[in-house]
């Protein structure tokens, strides 16, 4: 899944290079935190969020077929 997640981010900003994706267990939830760049985190954001909510649409349909719950999240990295 992080793998996924990595190759789609990496379409939509401009150094991908710069994009961090973090995985972590809590509760039966794996949580993924896309760590971008602050000016990089619009794009991954889009218009009335409609980017990252088509990602995790994307990533819960994955994720249903694997029989897991999982949550993504975007923050800002400090450079």
């Amino acid at each position: 899944m992080k793998e996924f997640i990595k190759k789609i981010i990496s379409a939509i900003v401009a150094e991908p290079e710069k994009a961090e994706i973090q995985e972590k267990e809590e509760e039966g939830l794996t949580v993924y935190t896309i760590f971008v760049p602050n000016e990089e985190v619009g794009k991954i954001i889009g218009k009335d969020g409609k980017v990252i909510n088509s990602l995790r649409t994307l990533c819960r349909l994955k994720a249903s077929k694997m029989q897991k719950r999982i949550l993504v999240r975007v923050e800002a990295k400090q450079v």
